[in-house]
């Protein structure tokens, strides 16, 4: 069965002239894949291992982002200072979960060649700026000899040879990148800092020390996420049958090796616990820095108005972005609107920590894996981008679509970001969508995504999301 929906009120699509065509339609097509992974430096204020010291949900992020190594080009692992935490850096903890990796790295091949050996990711620790925090004044943390290894580290990954920019999410503070742009502006012409700054973006879990509104205010171009209470939607708000401590217990600790077993069951607060209760089971409010990374077909890398898995942007001036709420689930209930962004994804995300979990300690056949999204007009497949007539009709189709494992796959089609204007959510969880053009739409650009969900166990999601450009 097609669904036809109408971009406009009935009365003007009736009034525009649409033409319909009963085959595929001459379009302009872009086919612009992302064939290459996101490098990333990750800059994190981990202080525990441990349920009964310090802090443990950067370790609780740190354990997954291990999963993820096969989809990301981790660059740095950076121990930076732990904060309210004391004046120190714990670059051992982040070798504690990459040992734990290591000890399930053979397993994780089965499920996908791209994982690097431990041995690599060993190589990217460095240790940070220990003295920072949000009372520590800002020449305490940057400025002559305050370069570390971490400062340096991140200069020379950033030279490197690679067209590509390099994503730093910071999870703590970001002294270590404010040392490494103020060495580079004392030691390079204005042409070379503008073309370092223009191969940086950073993603920022708050202002956790005196140095993030120094950065932006020093280096007004730089692409510059700054989070704030919408990352609580990783654990806050939504469903959270899957975050609890059973979950983590069941599907986590038990039975998928060292790896899992190195996971805190949180048991702890946060700026809500009085109204909300305690934080119990998962925390991660670092894990959107880098869920908005990875290729699976809805998260669209620099365009955060897009919006993904680590939730949706909007630019507050030149390249600095803020959260943007999605009008979602209990947003209007939630202590912040944008944490809906996050946890409307919560089920697809996590379903997808769970099977890599399983990855760990499962074989191939008996593990799930994510099924593959395909859109197509007739027999051509579309990509990243599409140029439609205005005062057409397009006819899509996901039938193309597959599981590797050979589960059946269940679609839903998407206008997200949502436009408003009568769009219903979801288009259709039909195959096939058809979308009429009125010829008054012009000029606009329409994000469509197709939805893919395995019947696997847990079940699976991937994306594509086609840009529609109304010519």
């Amino acid at each position: 069965m097609k669904l036809i929906l109408s971009l406009f009120l009935i009365l003007t699509v009736v009034a525009s002239y649409v033409r319909d065509y009963s085959g595929p339609i001459q379009h302009t097509v872009h086919q612009k894949v992302h064939s290459d992974k996101p490098r990333v430096i990750i800059l994190t204020d981990i202080s525990s291992l441990d349920q009964k010291q310090g802090e443990p949900d950067d370790g609780q992020s740190l354990i997954r982002l291990m999963l993820y190594t096969n989809e990301l080009e981790v660059e740095g692992l950076i121990a930076s200072s732990n904060l309210r935490h004391g004046q120190i850096v714990r670059p051992e903890l982040i070798q504690r979960v990459i040992s734990a990796y290591g000890q399930v790295h053979r397993n994780l091949l089965n499920h996908s060649a791209a994982y690097p050996p431990a041995a690599q990711l060993n190589q990217l620790v460095r240790a940070g700026q220990p003295v920072a925090g949000p009372g520590q004044p800002l020449e305490n943390s940057v400025g002559a000899g305050k370069d570390t290894e971490a400062s340096d580290w991140i200069i020379q990954v950033v030279d490197q040879a690679d067209p590509r920019p390099v994503w730093v999410c910071i999870w703590g503070g970001s002294a270590d990148l404010a040392q490494a742009l103020w060495k580079v502006r004392q030691t390079r012409s204005a042409d070379a800092i503008d073309a370092f700054v223009a191969k940086l973006r950073v993603h920022a879990i708050y202002d956790q020390d005196q140095t993030g509104p120094w950065i932006r205010e020093q280096f007004p171009n730089l692409f510059y996420i700054l989070r704030n209470h919408g990352i609580r939607g990783m654990y806050r708000g939504g469903d959270r049958t899957l975050l609890d401590s059973v979950w983590v217990a069941e599907n986590i600790q038990h039975g998928h090796g060292p790896l899992g077993a190195l996971y805190v069951n949180y048991r702890g607060g946060d700026i809500w616990s009085r109204q909300l209760g305690p934080v119990m089971g998962i925390k991660e409010g670092d894990t959107p820095s880098f869920l908005g990374l990875l290729s699976n077909g809805l998260n669209v890398w620099g365009q955060p108005e897009l919006g993904g898995w680590g939730g949706r942007f909007r630019r507050k001036q030149q390249n600095q972005y803020v959260e943007a709420v999605d009008s979602v689930g209990q947003f209007a209930d939630d202590p912040d609107p944008r944490m809906a962004a996050v946890y409307r994804w919560r089920e697809a995300w996590q379903h997808d920590f769970q099977a890599r979990l399983d990855w760990c300690t499962k074989s191939y056949l008996n593990a799930n894996h994510p099924p593959v999204a395909v859109i197509r007009n007739g027999a051509k497949e579309l990509f990243s981008e599409l140029n439609v007539p205005a005062g057409t009709s397009l006819a899509l189709n996901g039938e193309a679509s597959r599981d590797p494992d050979g589960d059946r796959l269940r679609f839903r089609w998407l206008a997200y970001p949502n436009p408003g204007a009568g769009f219903p959510e979801p288009l259709s969880e039909q195959t096939n969508l058809n979308i009429q053009i009125p010829a008054a739409w012009k000029g606009r650009r329409i994000s469509i995504v197709l939805d893919v969900t395995d019947t696997g166990s847990p079940n699976l999601t991937s994306y594509r999301r086609l840009l529609i450009e109304v010519q």
